[in-house]
């Protein structure tokens, strides 16, 4: 997480018009109400480009807009092995988690009745703040939730990550440290904890570091406890925010949580292997999304079967 005093900027909406949101074709499923049973119906499969029937939308837009589609079709096919609906939330490594995300992302989720789900992240991590939002509104709408990493969710990825009652992880998958970490000039990150015990710097500096220090921590801790690590002792929680957040346990804010350390310093999580349908699937659209959005400038994609929304 990186504490700045600049002013978060965003680039354009690439919206179907400016006052709508991209929706999947009209012939997509949506969930039941809450309370009732995931029905995962066999129309997708009878959907264009998979049947010789020409797609409902002009040629020219379906041109378009095909990489979604494409997209949205497998989002549907890792449903059908899941029953939970898919939610993605996709960032280049200069995308930080801001405060334009958690209202996009309760657009996307507005149409999901079910009550558990899944979220697949990828992100550097961004604005504790805005990422304590995020994480609200999951919890506004949804029971539970796991959390699928098929590449990298550092920082306050993480933390999204703790918020889930499970972690998903595969062989290229990493979490990282949750220390908090003070943006200077030139793009050098120092960790909040080292400003706020350095008596050279002035007072309301170390103040503000110490600050984002004990913020992080207590957010982290009230995640835990109300998720993953529900049934565990204040003192099995104390352990695993020590090893989190503090600075001298990885030496480095860029350090590699793998699933098998992520087991070791007690947190909830499930690997995959390689050659499981499940991850195949999931690593697919993983290169989907990493594709779509180098090749067309995108910062950032939030993604479920039927809504889109890029930036």
């Amino acid at each position: 997480m990186a504490y700045s005093f600049q002013t978060l900027l965003c680039s354009i909406f690439r919206y179907q018009s400016q006052s709508q949101i991209l929706r999947a074709p009209p012939t997509f499923r949506t969930y039941p109400p809450k309370n009732a049973q995931i029905v995962m119906s066999n129309n997708v499969s009878h959907q264009f480009p998979r049947t010789s029937i020409t797609p409902t939308q002009s040629p020219k837009y379906w041109a378009k807009e095909k990489d979604r589609y494409i997209r949205q079709l497998l989002i549907s096919d890792i449903q059908e092995l899941t029953n939970r609906p898919l939610i993605v939330y996709f960032a280049q490594l200069d995308q930080q988690i801001n405060f334009t995300d958690p209202d996009d992302l309760s657009e996307i989720i507005s149409g999901i009745g079910a009550e558990e789900v899944d979220l697949l992240i990828q992100t550097p991590g961004g604005v504790v703040d805005a990422t304590e939002k995020l994480i609200g509104i999951l919890r506004h709408k949804f029971k539970k939730w796991r959390v699928i990493v098929p590449s990298w969710a550092k920082s306050a990825g993480t933390v999204i990550a703790l918020s889930a009652e499970k972690i998903v992880m595969g062989i290229n998958s990493e979490l990282g440290p949750i220390d908090p970490q003070w943006q200077q000039q030139g793009g050098l990150s120092i960790p909040c904890e080292i400003i706020s015990q350095d008596p050279s710097q002035p007072h309301h500096l170390k103040k503000l570091a110490e600050m984002a220090v004990n913020r992080m921590r207590s957010l982290a801790k009230l995640l835990l406890k109300n998720g993953m690590m529900q049934d565990k002792s204040d003192e099995e929680i104390e352990a695993v925010l020590k090893k989190l957040s503090n600075p001298s346990s990885y030496n480095s804010h860029a350090a590699v949580i793998d699933y098998h350390e992520a087991i070791d310093i007690g947190l909830s999580a499930e690997y995959l292997k390689h050659d499981d349908d499940l991850w195949k699937k999931l690593w697919l659209l993983y290169c989907l999304y990493d594709y779509d959005t180098k090749s067309k400038g995108l910062g950032r994609l939030i993604e479920g079967e039927v809504l889109s929304i890029s930036r």
